[in-house]
């Protein structure tokens, strides 16, 4: 059934969502108190006991007979009654012990028949039960399964409890649980994961080489803080997985360690990629050996030039770009680096002088474009 529309709550005054009672946080609690009750009452059951006497007790003794007053408001009240029920309902089903079975069916009665009648303010409540037809054909056999000596005080209260609820008319049956036809169709429809937890999945996600979508509009200031938190997680572990410590003589570029603490470093500083750097080396020669095959002022070596200009021109254009938003590119390393390196192993290459008289660029590594040419 539907319910009339209601005005928001006052300021101040907190109110849970229907969303909440489908979601992990409230779906799986409450199961986990009903594994609690059922356990209690196998615990205490014996034959000189009266069931449902012992199920009242328990009931109280464990606050379930506060469960109404959890919340008023009427949306809320109404995805709150519906998914409590549906949560007793679905331990009726004959695949459950028949001692969990009984249990459940107390329970269901007594929630559904101890709902507020009357208050100062009117609030929502159940007239009906929704329960899937496989279900509901399990309940009406649930008398007849209780006949082992164990269970046999059980079935009285359970044949007069399924009586009183049919004479009542309490039952709306649905189709069956296997059609999905209860909203939603699987419980809980919301799970809720901790920041750690979302953390190590994006981890896991990563690594497998998936993403998932991307959310629309600004990301919010939870989210912020998740990514610098995972951010953060993922530069630590990085730093403990690849750096080392490193030898003085390993050091790159003669750099002198000052103290201990001072000795670690990524792991290629201290393995020189001896390998690539040669394999580097052939190729630029073969490619040099081919462009002055013929003479030096071929069409080899006048695209080798032009090359040389067109990258030239545009780290220049690069460097531009940067001036112009207030940014600095290229001048961190001294003459071992930047545009002013690169202008000079350039006009080494016009001039046919230097280093850089036979290749332009492509003898930086050589030392190219410095005053004095030792490579490094």
């Amino acid at each position: 059934m539907s319910i009339a529309p209601e005005p928001s709550t006052s300021r101040g005054e907190i109110t849970l969502q229907p969303s909440y009672f489908s979601s992990s946080l409230y779906v799986d609690s409450f199961r986990e108190d009903i594994s609690t009750l059922v356990a209690s009452f196998a615990e205490q059951y014996n034959e000189s006991v009266r069931p449902f006497e012992l199920f009242k007790r328990l009931w109280t003794e464990q606050g379930w007979c506060w469960l109404h007053l959890r919340i008023s408001d009427g949306r809320a009240r109404q995805a709150f009654l519906n998914i409590t029920e549906r949560l007793f309902i679905e331990l009726l089903a004959s695949s459950e012990p028949a001692i969990t079975r009984a249990v459940a069916l107390f329970a269901l009665y007594t929630f559904h028949n101890t709902q507020p009648s009357s208050s100062t303010l009117p609030i929502h409540a159940n007239s009906h039960i929704a329960i899937p037809t496989n279900i509901y054909q399990d309940l009406l056999l649930l008398p007849s399964s209780l006949k082992e000596p164990d269970h046999q005080a059980l079935a009285p209260y359970a044949t007069h409890i399924l009586s009183t609820m049919m004479d009542a008319q309490v039952f709306h049956v649905l189709p069956d649980s296997t059609l999905n036809a209860q909203n939603p169709s699987v419980l809980p429809r919301e799970v809720f994961a901790m920041d750690d937890q979302v953390a190590s999945a994006t981890d896991v996600t990563r690594e497998a080489g998936s993403s998932a979508p991307k959310k629309k509009g600004r990301p919010s200031k939870r989210d912020k803080i998740r990514k610098a938190k995972e951010a953060l997680a993922s530069l630590e572990r990085y730093v403990d997985k690849n750096y080392v410590g490193i030898p003085d003589e390993a050091l790159p570029f003669n750099i002198a360690a000052e103290s201990d603490a001072t000795r670690v470093g990524h792991a290629l500083f201290g393995q020189a990629p001896v390998g690539p750097l040669e394999n580097y080396f052939a190729r630029k020669n073969e490619l040099l050996a081919a462009v002055y095959s013929d003479a030096p002022d071929g069409p080899q070596a006048d695209a080798l030039r032009r090359s040389n200009e067109a990258v030239l021109a545009r780290l220049k254009q690069i460097d531009e770009m940067a001036a112009e938003k207030g940014l600095e590119v290229g001048g961190e390393g001294g003459e071992k680096t930047g545009l002013a390196r690169v202008e000079k192993a350039v006009e080494e290459l016009r001039q046919a002088s230097g280093m850089g008289a036979s290749g332009g660029i492509l003898r930086l590594l050589d030392g190219a474009g410095m005053d004095v040419a030792t490579p490094y």
